[in-house]
């Protein structure tokens, strides 16, 4: 498989290099558009910074066969307008900044998982390094909630982090729940239980229950929820977060979960979201512990979707 990737940084361009090889693909690294005509024809993917962005959704449309990932170092908003319309296009790396590559284990997943199903999927060992350690909750009730909220926090901060981290990743975890317990049960005909009053006292029964996990490698810090219903949309995902961050309400309509999509983007360097349709919906965000929070807040983020009818 031929991949395109368009990066001016020299530095930059030799390691993607590295990445594409290591990821199965043939890599042709060009520095300018323009350069990319005589390859493209028989390219599965192309690779380019947001700045880049109306090419890829060009070049998307005209090459049927062709998938798009963007890289950002600028806050996201910049490159959700090519992503909402177009689903050959739901990746966004985020990265440091310009003379960065995007982190190589998330670009090495994204490779493998776009093209390779099944490889790269979405076990924790794909997220955090050998000898990692979690904590795992099934919360049915209200209070349960509110108490892995409270053991997430303190689990943050038993790891010497700034406060606005843990308070941050506690404010994650709410949110995740509140959707997975919520918006996402439906009954046998498909209409939401639970959505309609999120002030409801819950008891959900086992099957309906959401999985929480946090863990650390020591280097990422993650928070996964997943629910058994895969009511998420890609809509949902891009078109939520475009709008947040344009200033309007954040969508609580159905599928799976009505995410504060704007609680998910400001706690975390990026959020995973994958959905095996009407199964399961798993939303996992992630921070890189030795980030300094000044170029965390100024720094691009990331923002996946996959969907499969497993």
């Amino acid at each position: 498989m031929k991949a395109i990737v368009i990066e001016r940084q020299k530095m930059v361009r030799r390691r993607m290099n590295r990445f594409l090889i290591a990821a199965g693909f043939e890599p042709v690294i060009v520095e300018e558009p323009a350069e990319i005509e005589s390859h493209i024809v028989d390219a599965q993917l192309l690779i380019c910074d947001a700045f880049d962005g109306d090419l890829l959704v060009s070049k998307t449309r005209e090459h049927p066969g062709l998938r798009g990932l963007l890289i950002t170092a600028e806050p996201i908003n910049r490159c959700l307008r090519h992503v909402v319309e177009n689903p050959r296009i739901s990746h966004v790396l985020g990265r440091l900044n310009f003379d960065s590559a995007p982190r190589p284990w998330e670009l090495l997943m994204i490779l493998k998982r776009m093209f390779r199903p099944g490889k790269g999927d979405a076990e924790l060992r794909n997220y955090l390094g050998f000898g990692y350690t979690t904590i795992e909750f099934r919360p049915g009730t209200n209070d349960e909630r509110d108490e892995v909220v409270a053991r997430v926090q303190s689990f943050v901060d038993s790891l010497a982090l700034p406060k606005r981290v843990g308070e941050g990743f506690a404010e994650l975890a709410h949110e995740l729940l509140m959707n997975a317990m919520y918006d996402a049960p439906v009954d046998a005909a498909g209409s939401p239980k639970y959505a309609m009053d999120r002030k409801q006292q819950l008891n959900l029964p086992d099957e309906e229950k959401p999985v929480v996990v946090c863990g650390t490698d020591g280097d990422k810090l993650l928070l996964r929820v997943t629910d058994p219903f895969g009511r998420l949309e890609r809509k949902h995902v891009f078109a939520g977060l475009a709008r947040g961050l344009a200033g309007g309400e954040m969508d609580r309509s159905h599928g799976g979960a009505g995410l504060g999509m704007m609680v998910c983007h400001n706690s975390t360097a990026g959020m995973f979201y994958e959905v095996v349709r009407n199964k399961r919906t798993t939303a996992t965000g992630f921070f890189d512990l030795d980030a300094n929070l000044r170029e965390f807040r100024k720094g691009g983020r990331s923002l996946h979707y996959f969907e499969s009818e497993e």
